[in-house]
């Protein structure tokens, strides 16, 4: 008898886990062989096709900073190009596995969110909240978010994970703090705009947690461990940007507190708070405005409809400062509602350093502070014993995890074609031929400044030539967008130019193709001036 309730206990245990395994691992199967058929020959430019570049150097090895920034730095570190470089490899340097990788990043952290709650949260109305929140976000944040590999909208996801594993650290859950570091690190080193509001959270978890430490004179040294795990983690990921700065004159973190200390074009206080409103109030815009424009600037909020988000937005706020100092216990929702208020204030501040016109692609991430704000906000009123459901916390989280699996299987349609330049290749190819008929080994590249559908074009044909094993270097205006390894090293045995057009008086191209309202021309020259002279 007993040893066939021990089988019987024993298989119950297989099935369940046969099924975890595949509530994790389907959801992410079926969309990636939609996205790898819909990237067949695909040509990434721009942005996408930088990334890919600076994937490639990963794999190598040789990838010391972030992505790149148009102010003339990168981003602190290259955490998110070494998770990347794996699957890249793998797939022999496909560019479907970037957003494949991707894909995989974003469902993993909703995993996350779906095991915490199940885990911290007492009352199954509170992951089922989650669930309906996350849904009508999905929704705001738009069709391909997902599998985006773009540095701005692939950090979002974890930022929320990041603000609950806080939560959990401030009650005492030093199990995560490894976690914690690692997804800090990630988060700053692939966009420093996140850097704000990762150190609020941080410090707010920190002083809740030592609080709480000191209240309950709690000296054990179990806690030692996760602790040496994260000092670690912020070792071996740091030390990258570190020997960079240490042997680059000016290296780029210098170059970054060069930037933020300097008296670029800021924002004012309320247009900080106009920003922030409407990011924290994100369902109200999706109800007025639809999906978030990545690209295109904020469309106006005046008037009784800014009113609304006002309103909303001091609502969450309120609940949140009330919560923070309401609830008696050191819950986790209590803390919950103290890092998500630390981040919405420290958001404001983080808004008026932005430089230039503020694009959502920028302040995107304020959103997922409200999303994790809503939680914390109305939380404790679900969780509350007159609105207790008949199922257990388990079975919400279940929910929770079927819910997000759902529409995560359903989504994988190609990349979106305005991060392509499908003529790449054949003008790659051009290239190529033209370079081997005529003995050049190592061109310079020259490209035309001030036209950015140029730049565009240019850097997918420069991608599938570097994928083809051609050497060549860049203009030094143009280091900062692909890294060290284009440096001129004066071995350039000519000189490839890329310009917008055909100028006058110019020989004929060696190829033209259309490209947006102009054309892309390029010219092969033989023995150039040397790149550093010019």
């Amino acid at each position: 008898m007993g040893s066939g309730m021990s089988w019987s206990a024993g298989r119950h245990q297989v099935v369940v886990l046969a099924i975890l395994v595949g509530l994790a691992v389907l959801p992410v199967i079926m969309p990636a062989s939609r996205i790898i058929d819909g990237m067949r020959n695909a040509s990434p430019a721009s942005d996408f096709a930088l990334l890919e570049l600076s994937t490639g150097e990963a794999l190598r090895g040789t990838q010391l900073l972030g992505p790149y920034s148009r102010f003339g730095w990168r981003h602190p570190g290259p955490a998110y190009f070494y998770l990347q470089a794996p699957l890249y490899g793998a797939s022999g340097a496909s560019s479907a596995s970037l957003p494949v990788a991707v894909l995989i990043f974003n469902w993993a952290a909703l995993l996350g969110v779906v095991t915490c709650l199940g885990r911290w949260v007492d009352r199954a109305t509170v992951p089922i909240f989650a669930l309906a929140l996350f849904l009508v976000y999905g929704l705001y944040l738009g069709p391909g978010f997902l599998y985006n590999i773009w540095n701005p909208a692939v950090t979002i996801l974890p930022l929320g994970v990041f603000l609950i594993l806080c939560a959990g650290l401030a009650c005492g859950r030093t199990r995560v703090l490894p976690i914690v570091a690692g997804l800090s690190t990630f988060l700053v080193q692939t966009h420093v705009g996140y850097l704000p509001c990762v150190a609020a959270g941080a410090l707010t978890s920190g002083a809740l947690w030592l609080r709480r430490r000191r209240r309950d004179g709690d000296v054990a040294t179990s806690r030692h461990l996760p602790m040496i795990l994260a000092v670690a983690t912020l070792a071996a990921l740091w030390t990258m940007p570190l020997v960079e700065q240490m042997t680059r004159d000016p290296g780029n973190m210098s170059l970054i507190l060069r930037f933020f200390r300097g008296e670029s074009a800021g924002h004012t206080w309320g247009e900080a708070l106009a920003i922030v409103t409407r990011e924290i109030a994100w369902p109200w815009s999706y109800f007025l405005f639809g999906t978030l424009p990545w690209y295109a600037p904020y469309q106006p909020l005046e008037g009784w409809h800014q009113a609304v988000g006002g309103a909303f937005a001091l609502g969450q706020i309120g609940l949140l400062a009330f919560w923070s100092v309401r609830l008696r216990e050191p819950s986790f929702l209590r803390a919950l509602a103290c890092v998500c208020l630390a981040c919405t204030i420290v958001a404001v501040l983080a808004t008026t350093r932005v430089s230039g016109e503020i694009r959502p692609y920028v302040t995107a991430w304020i959103s997922m502070v409200g999303v994790i704000g809503s939680l914390a906000a109305i939380g404790p009123v679900l969780a509350s014993r007159g609105l207790a459901l008949p199922i257990g916390r388990d079975q919400g989280a279940l929910i929770l995890a079927v819910g997000l699996a759902i529409p995560v299987a359903l989504v994988g349609r190609p990349l979106v074609h305005d991060s392509q330049f499908q003529p790449a290749r054949s003008v790659s190819d051009a290239v190529r031929a033209e370079l081997l008929a005529s003995g050049v080994h190592r061109p310079h590249v020259a490209i035309q400044t001030g036209s950015p559908e140029l730049f565009y074009a240019a850097s997918a044909v420069l991608l599938q030539l570097h994928k083809a094993d051609v050497a060549f270097s860049v203009d030094r205006v143009w280091l900062n967008f692909f890294g060290e390894r284009w440096h001129p090293s004066g071995r350039e045995d000519g000189l490839l130019e890329f310009h917008a057009g055909r100028p006058a008086g110019a020989p004929p191209a060696l190829v033209c193709v259309p490209n947006g309202a102009s054309d892309l021309c390029v010219w092969l020259v033989l023995r150039p001036l040397s790149p550093s002279a010019r």
